[in-house]
């Protein structure tokens, strides 16, 4: 299963990162989308995708956009968040931490744990634009940062 994982958009959306995300089964948004029409071209996708809301991310279309979302893709658990202050105290059932908001590429394994920050997509502050290719496999997993 390959899993595209990007953050703070900004309101951008950029036709370059099909390139990459079409090859994937799922996509992780980890929050600052900033825009209804940026949010509304990534569900255009025939790909699913899971949001959170990022400090950024307000109006009516936000609003259902939950601050913290763990989910189960290819038998791991991923807890997803913009910052990382906002994932629960107990981390024992995560297998990978997705959070965004520092717009830069960070990457390191914790306590079993993968924390995996993708960069920002569209406004990177230190380093290039980025974003992540998650494959996980039967026993392993493999992370690919794509400059953009």
């Amino acid at each position: 299963m390959k899993i595209g994982i990007l953050s703070d958009t900004h309101g951008i959306f950029r036709e370059d990162w099909l390139q990459e995300l079409n090859a994937c089964d799922h996509i992780i948004h980890a929050g600052d989308i900033n825009t209804k029409s940026c949010y509304e071209k990534f569900q255009a996708l025939s790909i699913p995708c899971s949001f959170v809301r990022g400090n950024c991310d307000y109006g009516e279309w936000a609003k259902s956009l939950p601050t913290f979302l763990s989910i189960e893709l290819g038998g791991r658990t991923f807890y997803v968040a913009h910052q990382k202050a906002d994932f629960p105290f107990d981390l024992t059932d995560a297998d990978f931490l997705i959070f965004g908001h520092t717009h830069q590429y960070t990457c390191y394994d914790r306590f079993e744990k993968v924390f995996l920050n993708p960069g920002s997509a569209a406004q990177a502050r230190y380093d290039s634009n980025s974003l992540a290719i998650l494959e996980l496999k039967k026993d392993s997993y493999e992370i690919r940062r794509v400059i953009l």
